[in-house]
């Protein structure tokens, strides 16, 4: 077959993928995608003056409202869509943004057309265990975190990079706007994922205009700063300066390196072999960038540089993808070559591919295999995420505090739009504020505590509900159904859940 067959193949298994993604997500109780939901729905609620997402605040109190989330809020006002469907659609918006970035990039380090038939599969499945943090992207992750604002971010940064591309190349004036507006616009979106166009555009700048040209460009992520202050949604700068990875959850990405990236690192040997060849200059700079910065975070403990593990993926999964193009091995003639040479390129290619895609088909069926067993016994149902606690929109709504354990609660906002007295994950803009409310909580389900220290906190929260989880019950007190009991009645009950409506008191 032509070699546009194959592409146009390879596109529509991921899109297809994409789609099944979607349509039956697989997101875990604790993901990121509940909060994002959540931020959309209250952009839909109320696009000028949201609430805060999770908690009953003020919506300047979360750093959820970028624009990614403020404009599929929008969309979802506008075509008056299920919010679950919105987070869909801009999951596969994001998964063209992705792939047609990506073959962008792609074009700026060769032209031949074959290019992406190597260097999508290599992204996607040459990886060792793979890593469940966000802006990860092992195909099992990939397609679950589709609608993240993490990976709009990769897609906005490819076509950032193709258009400095363009300016650099070709002296295109339009190319550097646009790069400075898709660099505003990552930035904002995400500055953590930001960061990975900023290091590409100075390597691509360096080789193909000079040290001075990529010195110069560096005003940009200035101006994205300067973007930044201007936010109307809540303080950009106070997030950017007092904010650092830990305080929004800790991140792993500095432990068991090895098991995790596993084929990832033979793209720094391949990336050592161009360099000797003066080849892909721009892709070999980036990468020791990114391993220089990540290095450097991890010396001294800087929680934020760990995230350039992932970017020096991408450079060194561009470096295998293109090894492996060149390296002509499904061209006649192959096997004619010295034996040493096509003995590596082989070996190369069944480490990255071979086990790679091992990890990927046990770890996809890991995730699937209760989606599949409830499709056959059910005879045809779509296990959702949000399944086991539908039934409380009956009984919950955007007006009412939930007095429930923080993990527990984490889905609740987005399934049912009733705000939380803790979140399970940090915020940066409210560091004192998430801690006290999270010992509030734990003092209130786990003691020591009056039945008057209760109500104290119900009232402090102004908490319609009460919410219990009895999988946790043994680190509840022992008096706390009979207060319970005082303070509230209860209006629903499925094992393990309890909803309690809280009492007036005169």
């Amino acid at each position: 077959m032509k070699i546009s067959v194959w592409r146009s193949v390879i596109y529509v298994i991921v899109l297809l993928l994409g789609v099944l993604y979607m349509v039956a997500p697989r997101w875990g109780g604790q993901t990121d995608i509940w909060e994002t939901a959540a931020a959309i729905q209250a952009i839909s609620d109320s696009p000028l003056d949201p609430r805060n997402p999770l908690l009953d605040l003020p919506g300047e109190t979360s750093p959820r409202f970028v624009p990614y989330t403020v404009i599929a809020g929008l969309t979802d006002r506008w075509f008056d869509l299920p919010l679950w469907t919105t987070v869909g659609i801009w999951g596969i918006l994001s998964l063209l943004l992705f792939v047609s970035g990506l073959a962008r990039v792609v074009r700026t380090l060769t032209d031949d057309h074959r290019a992406m038939l190597w260097i999508l599969p290599v992204m996607l499945l040459g990886w060792g265990q793979g890593y469940g943090e966000a802006n990860a992207y092992q195909a099992e992750l990939f397609f679950l975190t589709l609608p993240y604002v993490g990976m709009l971010a990769y897609g906005i940064c490819f076509h950032g990079l193709a258009e400095l591309n363009r300016f650099l190349v070709k002296g295109s004036r339009s190319g550097l706007v646009w790069y400075i507006l898709l660099a505003v616009l990552a930035f904002l979106t995400h500055p953590v994922t930001a960061l990975l166009l900023f290091v590409a555009a100075f390597a691509w700048a360096v080789v193909r205009k000079g040290l001075v040209t990529a010195l110069l460009l560096q005003v940009v992520p200035l101006i994205a700063l300067g973007a930044a202050a201007l936010w109307p949604y809540f303080d950009y700068l106070a997030l950017l300066f007092n904010g650092s990875t830990e305080q929004w959850y800790r991140v792993r990405l500095f432990d068991d390196q090895l098991p995790k990236l596993g084929p990832v690192l033979l793209g720094i040997p391949v990336a050592a072999y161009f360099a000797l060849r003066g080849r892909h200059r721009e892709l070999v700079l980036a990468l020791g960038l990114s391993v220089l910065i990540y290095m450097g975070s991890w010396a001294s403990g800087i929680q934020i540089g760990s995230r350039f593990i992932f970017y020096g993926a991408i450079f060194s999964h561009l470096c295998l993808g293109l090894f492996f193009l060149e390296s002509g091995v499904f061209e006649r003639g192959f096997l004619k070559r010295p034996v040493v040479q096509s003995g590596v390129i082989v070996t190369l290619l069944l480490l990255v591919l071979g086990l790679g895609t091992y990890y990927r088909v046990r770890k996809t069926w890991q995730m699937w295999k209760p989606s599949v067993e409830h499709y056959q016994t059910t005879h045809g149902d779509i296990l959702e995420p949000w399944e086991d606690i539908r039934v409380f929109r009956t009984y919950l709504d955007s007006q009412d505090v939930v007095m429930v354990e923080d993990t527990v609660g984490w889905r609740f906002p987005a399934v049912t739009g009733a705000r939380l007295v803790a979140q399970a994950k940090g915020n940066p803009l409210m560091i004192d504020d998430v801690a006290a409310r999270r010992q509030d909580v734990v003092t209130f389900f786990s003691g020591p505590v009056t039945l008057e220290e209760r109500h104290s906190l119900l009232a402090k929260y102004h908490c319609t509900h009460i919410l219990v989880d009895d999988t946790y019950s043994e680190r509840h007190t022992p008096d706390l159904d009979a207060d319970l009991s005082a303070l509230a009645e209860l209006e629903y009950e499925t094992p393990p859940w309890k909803l309690y409506l809280i009492r007036e008191r005169d």
